[in-house]
C-alpha cells in the first residue's frame, strides 16, 4: 500500500507528501516531529504519486481537501 500524507510540524507548517510506510506509526522524518493530519491509501504507487501531484500544483485540489480536514477537526 501507498499513501499521500498530510504532515504538520511543531510550527504549523503543512507538507504534503506519499510513503509505503504505515501511517499508523509514529513517524520521525528529519529528526523533527511531524503530526499526521490525514492520509489516503492507494494500491498502486503511480495514483498515489498522481494524487500527491495534483494536492501540491493544483490549488483547488488542495483547497477542497483542506475544507473537508477542518470541517471533520471542528
Amino acid at each position: 500500500m501507498y499513501y499521500v500524507l498530510i504532515l504538520k510540524n511543531s510550527i504549523g507548517k503543512i507538507e504534503i507528501g506519499y510513503t509505503e510506510i504505515n501511517p499508523e506509526v509514529n513517524l520521525n522524518i528529519a529528526k523533527e516531529k511531524k503530526r499526521i493530519i490525514y492520509y489516503e491509501a492507494y494500491k498502486d504507487e503511480k495514483e498515489a504519486m498522481h494524487r500527491r501531484d495534483s494536492l501540491k500544483l493544483y490549488g483547488k485540489a488542495w483547497a477542497q481537501l483542506k475544507r473537508r480536514v477542518e470541517k471533520s477537526l471542528k
